[in-house]
């Protein structure tokens, strides 16, 4: 089958989005589709033929549908133009959150719809959806145990923050070593924080790779409810800080509760990506 890809993330400089597209594209190669064209984020470019001689549309969900951004109601009218020409909708890895849809039953009729959250799928219902909820993609295992740890000189890790996050400067002037998600790839950064005592992040796949390390960390919202809605999804009592005065208290919190963090890493293991059986199985 023919398939047209929409919201490439793989230039993204960004090792969530390069980790999440590498496993997708690797579910669709082991499906056996073909890719007749690709919609790069960010672009609001669709070649018309490519997307013509597609049987089927999948949109990378990846950090896009909420709030009603320009990047949201520009894929959910690729859904809906997909659905008008007959072709089978596929979206997956997806968060939703507070957007005003084209159609109030634009997700309904997908051949397949993946979430990374509960949050999210309660709201893709409200709008015609049967959602999935599965584990961001850039938890493949299939690519994990490639990762080469970097050394580090101390065990206090501190990541980044999201610039429209509650607290955009929550770690400024915390000590601690610098790992960032735009210099290494993202299991490289898993295989670090497995050496690491803590890790303070504010960032979606920095809570995922020191998830997957079993690795205790601290977290505040970022620009949406995927951090919160993650957490809850677990069932553990993770800190999430709401004001810079919580911080501390957080952390001496994730240090004395380290077997928390690695209940967290059985949780990852027990849950599933995106697989070429999932394609498969959606398009059959």
């Amino acid at each position: 089958m023919t398939l047209f890809l929409a919201n490439d993330t793989s230039d993204v400089p960004h090792a969530g989005c390069k980790a999440v597209m590498r496993s997708l594209s690797a579910a669709i190669a082991g499906a056996g589709l073909q890719i007749t064209g690709r919609h790069i984020t960010g672009t609001r470019d669709v070649d018309k033929v490519a997307f013509a001689a597609a049987e089927a549309v999948l949109v990378n969900g990846e950090g896009t549908i909420h709030h009603s951004g320009p990047r949201a109601l520009f894929l959910l009218q690729l859904i809906q133009r997909a659905k008008a020409q007959g072709k089978r909708v596929l979206m997956v890895n997806a968060l939703f959150q507070q957007y005003d849809a084209p159609a109030n039953d634009i997700l309904s009729d997908l051949s397949l719809l993946t979430v990374r959250e509960p949050r999210s799928a309660a709201f893709a219902r409200r709008f015609g959806g049967q959602p999935l909820t599965l584990l961001d993609s850039a938890a493949d295992p299939a690519f994990l145990t490639k990762g080469k740890a970097r050394r580090l000189e101390t065990g206090r890790v501190v990541g980044g923050t999201h610039r429209h996050g509650l607290i955009p400067d929550l770690f400024d002037d915390e000590p601690g070593e610098k790992l960032t998600l735009r210099r290494h790839a993202f299991e490289d950064i898993v295989a670090t924080l497995r050496q690491a005592e803590i890790y303070l992040t504010a960032q979606h796949h920095g809570v995922y790779a020191a998830a997957l390390a079993g690795c205790p960390f601290v977290t505040s919202p970022s620009n949406s409810h995927k951090i919160e809605s993650f957490v809850e999804w677990t069932g553990l009592p993770i800190p999430i800080v709401l004001r810079q005065d919580e911080l501390e208290p957080a952390i001496v919190f994730a240090l004395r509760n380290r077997s928390m963090y690695l209940e967290l890493a059985d949780f990852m293991r027990q849950q599933s990506v995106l697989t070429a059986a999932h394609l498969r199985d959606a398009l059959a």
